[in-house]
């Protein structure tokens, strides 16, 4: 197959895609219609016929009889949430925002970041704030998952868009049908967290946009203080339990629904791992805001969990500013929101499975150079034998990642250190580049509207990168360089 019958493959099956997200902006028009905001109907109208103008146009592709390499579809995908982000962005320059920061902002809401820089939020028609929590809740689990629920072609294709965008969970024989189930769980999450924070409280159109943003570990808030806003105790509460519900595996949710039983979910030692490191990173920052900040034991409580619930989910809501906080806690919290959930949730970052998996190796190593360095003794992981070629396969994997991760994180740190905009405070700006990568969007204050628009651009492709897990930019990158000659089966020229 010649590169461009391959190009028209991929080309063709990610039309649908665009013509997915099109169809979806149907729902944002439906509140612009609503509430009778006409102007911004409009607006937001454009991006709804650019998004079918372009699927439409992809379709009239020829389809290929053979899917394309693998390698080929996962570069598309990856370019595909530029693309995606770049139309979505359109309905915002309506409030006033300049292109780049219309472009960071989509960007970080289609990848769940929660970064924000908006200014007059509460200016905004309330069909691009249902349009911007909309975004968020569909990037949660991927654009890509969310065309696969009502695709009709699976194999390389297929597969190979799906676990670009950092999805590797197959529950169900297929790519499509492990999307549909995903789909169907989230929905049911959605509609379940939308009840309890409706119970705080909350009216209907506050309590779907936070639904919205806390089940997909997403974070942008409709108003300036984001969460703070409310000054809703029992708010906070109730969205501890689930934002560390969008940042499980969906595959246990799975398991509950097909066993009808608890039982596997209870006796995961992911589900156990999170609530571990949510404990413990909630009693280190409440046991430090007592004893060094002189807060009182519930302004303590509800700053030190909500914030390590926030951190470990990868949502990014924040009931403090942090201004008050040690310098050490900062950096205590910025590894966190760096690490975040399980594979196979909505959060981002490097994720909890890859540094359990470290910690297996480490003892694994360790058993082996006490016992006897000939002995027979496999890898455990999950409490399962993982042996030979298995085993090395899974360290390297998972440790690749987590070196790719630290050394996208250095990058940006070096970039950014000689401005004395970030240089001026070196700790907030750890903790908002550890944030940025890892799609957290928490902040300490560094991150906002008055950046240097270069580092708007670098953080909004760290954003890209961090939530498609680095290897498919890579790819991509590397086929530009290429040409794609390595990926479409000539290889390189030998002399």
């Amino acid at each position: 197959m010649g590169i461009f019958r391959e190009l028209a493959s991929v080309g063709h099956d990610l039309g649908a895609v665009f013509l997915l997200i099109g169809l979806a902006t149907i729902l944002p028009l439906g509140v612009g219609a609503y509430y009778q905001e006409w102007d911004a109907f409009f607006v937001m109208g454009q991006a709804t016929l650019l998004f079918l103008l372009l699927g439409a146009s992809l379709r009239l592709l020829p389809k290929g009889n053979k899917p394309a390499r693998n390698s080929l579809s996962i570069a598309a995908t990856a370019l595909v949430w530029v693309f995606v982000s770049f139309f979505g962005c359109l309905p915002f320059l309506f409030t006033g925002m300049g292109l780049l920061d219309a472009a960071f902002e989509s960007m970080s809401a289609w990848t769940g970041t929660g970064f924000t820089l908006a200014t007059n939020i509460e200016d905004w028609p309330k069909t691009l704030l249902f349009w911007r929590s909309f975004m968020q809740w569909i990037g949660g689990l991927g654009i890509i998952a969310f065309t696969l629920t009502v695709a009709s072609r699976s194999g390389l294709v297929a597969r190979g868009l799906y676990r670009s965008e950092g999805r590797s969970e197959a529950f169900m024989p297929s790519v499509i049908a492990t999307a549909f189930q995903m789909w169907k769980i989230y929905v049911v999450l959605t509609i379940i967290s939308l009840f309890a924070i409706m119970a705080t409280g909350l009216d209907l159109w506050d309590a779907v946009n936070v639904a919205f943003c806390a089940i997909s570990t997403g974070g942008l808030s409709i108003y300036t203080d984001g969460i703070s806003h409310f000054q809703n105790f029992g708010l906070e509460m109730v969205l501890i339990p689930i934002m560390l519900a969008g940042a499980l595996p969906f595959r246990l949710y799975y398991l509950v629904y097909t066993n009808r039983s608890f039982k596997e979910i209870l006796s995961d030692r992911v589900l156990h791992l999170l609530a571990g490191v949510f404990l413990l990173v909630a009693a280190v920052l409440t046991c430090d805001l007592i004893l060094f900040n002189n807060y009182t034991l519930i302004d303590a409580v509800r700053e030190g969990f909500f914030m390590s619930g926030t951190a470990i989910s990868s949502t990014g809501f924040q009931n403090t500013t942090m201004a008050g906080w040690s310098a050490a806690m900062i950096l205590f919290l910025a590894v966190f929101v760096l690490i975040e959930g399980g594979s196979g949730s909505t959060s981002g970052g490097i994720k909890l499975d890859r540094i359990q998996v470290m910690f297996e190796a480490m003892v694994w190593w360790f058993r082996k150079t006490i016992v006897s360095p000939r002995a027979y003794i496999p890898m455990r992981h999950d409490g399962k034998p993982v042996a030979g070629k298995d085993a090395d396969m899974l360290i390297a994997k998972s440790l690749l990642l987590i070196i790719l991760y630290i050394l996208l994180v250095v990058a940006i740190l070096v970039i950014l250190l000689h401005d004395p905009y970030f240089s001026k405070d070196v700790i907030g700006t750890m903790y908002d580049v550890f944030s940025c990568v890892g799609n957290n969007g928490s902040t300490a204050g560094v991150v906002g509207p008055d950046m240097p628009d270069y580092a708007k651009v670098v953080m909004y492709f760290a954003m890209w990168i961090g939530r498609l897990e680095i290897i498919p930019v890579i790819i991509l990158v590397w086929g530009l360089l290429r040409g794609f000659e390595w990926h479409l089966g000539s290889g390189p020229s030998k002399k």
